[in-house]
């Protein structure tokens, strides 16, 4: 009895390899594009593609209008051109294709006409010249190797895998990185730069020159990691060059990390990163914002923000959970 047809590419695709963990991996497109995005889709000429939370919603043109035109993003009766849309097997018959959105997805060609979908496990890309999943450190393959400007209208925004502080905009089908405003995360369901905390990231970026530069490197120095008030990173001393990896780490709730000394202090003595929250480890419900005058105060729930508050013309006294009269001089909020 022959081993099923995905089964057998599984194996074949992993040789080599020694993987501990083998588990299911979603690499929806999707992921990359805001909400209501109307994407081509790159695997077939007839169905078009609409983003809803980063989840791929496929609809097939109408018989009337069969094929899916990626320059005016509508259903149309003819295509003057299908490239990106047609996957050929033609010469490509028991051997692996690379697919079009994803470093992680390949098609088998069963045969001329059917091309069978899957992809690699955790941490794989796959390689078409090798003809299997290798390790991501061992692959070329990034999101500007795919043409992906060519199954969305002109202007669409795309995320940046890696960096939360970037994000890709396709300015005349073309993929232009981009930028957000200091303190800003992208959030790549919405389409926008928002305040750090207001902004799931997976992964913390390092900051510009986190570990100093060639010329002054930081040697065994703890530094902020710029995004939480807890949160720091390590520099280890890696002789004439900075730390490429150094550690995070966070201070224990109730104190924030302290750029002035290198420390954990009292959050009413530290100056938060901009765009961080100062709710994040607090085990109190009002705390005092970092607005410049001391007159803002946030309430907590469950170590995020949940709502901004002012005193108005008096000062939050953080200790009392207090409006008073008399001024405020927490570092955390006083002017510079």
């Amino acid at each position: 009895m022959k081993a099923p047809v995905a089964a057998q590419m599984l194996m074949f695709l992993l040789v080599g390899l020694t993987s501990s963990t083998i588990l299911p991996d979603t690499d929806d497109i999707c992921r990359l594009f805001p909400d209501k995005t109307v994407v081509a889709d790159p695997s077939s000429c007839n169905h078009y593609i609409t983003c809803n939370n980063s989840v791929s919603e496929y609809t097939r043109c109408a018989t009337s209008t069969p094929y899916f035109d990626n320059s005016t993003m509508k259903c149309t009766k003819t295509l003057s051109d299908d490239r990106h849309c047609q996957l050929s097997c033609l010469e490509h018959v028991g051997r692996f294709i690379s697919d079009k959105t994803t470093c992680k997805g390949y098609y088998f060609c069963q045969d001329e006409i059917t091309p069978i979908h899957g992809i690699c496990p955790n941490d794989l890309h796959f390689d078409f010249q090798a003809q299997s999943c290798v390790y991501k450190s061992k692959s070329n393959c990034t999101l500007s190797s795919f043409d992906i400007c060519s199954v969305v209208k002109t202007d669409t925004k795309v995320a940046h895998e890696s960096d939360c502080r970037k994000y890709y905009q396709c300015t005349k089908r073309v993929l232009t990185l981009k930028n957000c405003a200091s303190g800003q995360y992208y959030n790549s369901t919405a389409g926008a730069c928002y305040e750090k905390w207001k902004v799931n990231c997976p992964k913390i970026p390092f900051p510009d020159n986190v570990c100093g530069t060639v010329k002054t490197p930081l040697k065994n120095k703890f530094v902020t990691d710029d995004a939480t008030c807890r949160g720091y990173f390590y520099c280890a001393d890696k002789g004439s060059i900075p730390d490429p990896a150094p550690v995070w780490g966070q201070c224990k709730n109730d104190t924030f990390f302290d750029t002035t000394t290198s420390s954990c202090a009292s959050p009413l003595n530290v100056k938060c990163p901009t765009g961080a929250d100062r709710c994040e480890g607090r085990s109190l419900t009002f705390v005092s914002g970092s607005e410049t005058g001391c007159r803002q105060y946030l309430r907590c729930q469950n170590g995020k923000t949940e709502e901004e508050k002012s005193c108005g013309n008096y000062f939050f006294d953080e200790n009392l959970t207090a409006c008073i009269s008399t001024p405020i001089t927490y570092t955390s909020c006083v002017r510079k």
